[in-house]
């Protein structure tokens, strides 16, 4: 009898065992279940977010490749165009210089590299900046709310409502009263629309640096020549959405070659004054 229960026991025993090992592997096998799927999970991600990155950069190296040819093709226009004035007698002589070979050290590199060309003639001075944006980009848009036309400007369209509207939810961030123009882009995405902003404003920045430009050349050069920033968008700009921001009047924004050629054009019939050959010479030499 003793036997038999002791038998039982054993069996019992056994069996529990037998229960508990099978809940104990059925346990570690579906941790390590979870665990492969979560690591497959993570390296799908991973693959996704490399493969999106390596999207991004190609763009950028797109985006790149295309702003340069941008830039060549800037000043294969701006040669045309001066090319012109001299055959029309409207000028007697020109100088295109390229912001990117002067050095460091120039005592005018600060104030003339933000600009792509600096194109000189004896009745005054265009500085060139190049932009080649493709993105929807809403230009020059100021965050004071009371800003709402400009001269000549139909700005009761959705895409100026949209531009004033983001321009100062960006700007109510910085708790500013002070009125601050913006330029950014609109990129569209699968499940999202983002505002990029860029660190200045094109515009803005082409009439400050244009007027620090004129008083170091008048500086360096004892006498004084008009000068006039150009933002020149060369792909034609179609996305651009330009803001009712009050112009200044040191720069100008160009979206063709024929408003380029326009726009030089013009300044240089109502210029009053020339340089001489001398001076022109010695203007020159200054950015060289």
């Amino acid at each position: 009898m003793f036997l038999t229960i002791t038998l039982l026991i054993i069996i019992i025993l056994l069996i529990v065992i037998l229960f508990l090992n099978h809940h104990f592997m059925q346990n570690k096998l579906d941790t390590e279940t979870y665990a492969k799927t979560q690591l497959v999970t993570k390296i799908s991600s991973l693959t996704s977010e490399n493969t999106y990155l390596k999207n991004e950069m190609l763009n950028i190296d797109a985006n790149n490749d295309k702003h340069h040819h941008g830039i060549r093709k800037a000043k294969q226009e701006l040669t045309d165009i001066m090319n012109t004035l001299i055959d029309t007698e409207k000028i007697n002589f020109f100088e295109i210089i390229n912001t990117s070979s002067l050095a460091v050290r120039h005592p005018l590199f600060d104030y003339a590299r933000p600009f792509d060309y600096i194109v000189i003639t004896e009745k005054g001075l265009f500085n060139i900046d190049v932009k080649n944006w493709k993105q929807k980009t809403f230009y020059h848009f100021n965050a004071d709310a009371n800003i709402t036309t400009t001269d000549g400007d139909d700005v009761n369209t959705i895409d100026q409502a949209v531009g004033r509207y983001i321009a100062q939810q960006f700007h109510s961030q910085f708790q500013s009263t002070h009125p601050t123009s913006y330029t950014f882009i609109e990129r569209i995405k699968n499940n999202s629309v983002v505002y990029d902003f860029y660190s200045h404003d094109p515009y803005k920045e082409a009439a400050s640096n244009t007027q620090l430009l004129e008083n170091k050349i008048k500086e360096k050069s004892n006498h004084s020549i008009s000068n006039i920033g150009l933002v020149y968008f060369a792909d034609g700009s179609v996305n651009l959405i330009d803001g009712p921001t009050k112009r200044e009047q040191y720069a100008e924004t160009v979206s063709s070659k024929s408003n380029l050629r326009e726009v030089i054009t013009k300044t240089v019939e109502q210029s009053t004054e020339a340089l001489s050959q001398e001076q022109f010479d010695k203007l020159v030499a200054i950015f060289n």
